[in-house]
């Protein structure tokens, strides 16, 4: 199963920007196999404190609250050479708070980052996802 973590900072009046949590260099989506249940436990474990998990399609969101979440222990994109790296990292995607919501915008953005179509549908564009959880 696809295992999407991600969290949404909106403290910018300009700029949302959306975290995801990705394998091989930032290339990939994780991928985990057991229950919603276990996977969940996995990722708290792992120091992912997550705030809810959504399933849809067979990808399970899991939005984590970056107040708890201790970004010294994971690589960022800006760390490594994603043309190389197999380090698993956290990927930052700005998106103008004027196009956060705009459903062309949103099919344009997931094309454009060279992740799967699937997340073009996904609960990280939705009003939920706006509170910020800081």
């Amino acid at each position: 199963m696809i295992v999407v973590p991600y969290f949404v900072d909106t403290s910018n009046d300009e700029w949302h920007k959306l975290h995801i949590f990705l394998r091989s260099g930032g290339r990939e989506l994780w991928s985990a196999e057991g229950t919603d249940k276990a996977i969940q436990k996995m990722l708290n474990d792992n120091g992912f404190p997550v705030v809810k998990c959504k399933k849809e399609q067979g990808v399970i969101y899991a939005q984590i609250d970056n107040s708890k979440l201790q970004m010294n222990d994971f690589y960022t994109w800006d760390e490594i050479d994603p043309e190389v790296s197999d380090e698993d990292v956290w990927r930052t995607f700005l998106v103008p708070n004027s196009l956060w919501t705009c459903p062309v915008f949103k099919e344009f953005f997931w094309k454009t980052t060279g992740l799967p179509s699937m997340l073009s549908g996904s609960p990280m564009f939705t009003s939920a996802s706006l509170q910020s959880t800081q």
